[in-house]
């Protein structure tokens, strides 16, 4: 089990391993596809960020309580769970960090979660569609970095 303290690296399967690299930002990639949270995580470690990914609601629900995430990307559809579980999960922890939606939902289903998302004062960065754009991506990652805002609403 990782502990709150650890920092994170993805591996190839885009799985969080425990390494020590202070003062670099954290980011919690949730995604079921393999690829998708694999990608996303190389572009966050080339942001800067140590990324760590979780693959179903539960993985994701757990790193969330226990790691403070400075920025979180969230698709949509998890498996059995809906990405507005997990939203609710998060607001229940009292998240404040970043959220960047990465979903290929349809607009309907996006416009919908991301009511619940501002109902809840979720801080919703940004949506984007699969396939994810990575320089776009890669881009609003480290837009979130010189952001000092966001960087003060995740340590909230």
């Amino acid at each position: 089990m990782l502990e709150p303290a650890e920092t994170l690296e993805a591996t190839d399967d885009g799985m969080a391993a425990d390494i020590t690299m202070p003062g670099t930002r954290r980011l919690l990639v949730i995604d079921d596809d393999n690829l998708h949270r694999m990608i996303i995580c190389r572009a966050a470690a080339k942001s800067g960020y140590e990324p760590a990914g979780a693959a179903t609601y539960e993985e994701a629900a757990q790193l969330a309580q226990e790691i403070a995430f400075d920025c979180i990307t969230l698709d949509l559809s998890l498996g059995q769970h809906a990405g507005v579980e997990m939203l609710r999960h998060l607001w229940v922890i009292g998240c404040k960090a970043p959220i960047i939606v990465i979903s290929g939902c349809d607009s309907v289903t996006c416009n919908e979660t991301l009511k619940v998302a501002k109902s809840l004062n979720l801080n919703i960065w940004q949506t984007m569609s699969k396939p994810v754009d990575l320089a776009v991506l890669r881009y609003w990652f480290e837009r979130l970095q010189l952001q000092p805002e966001a960087a003060a609403i995740a340590a909230a």
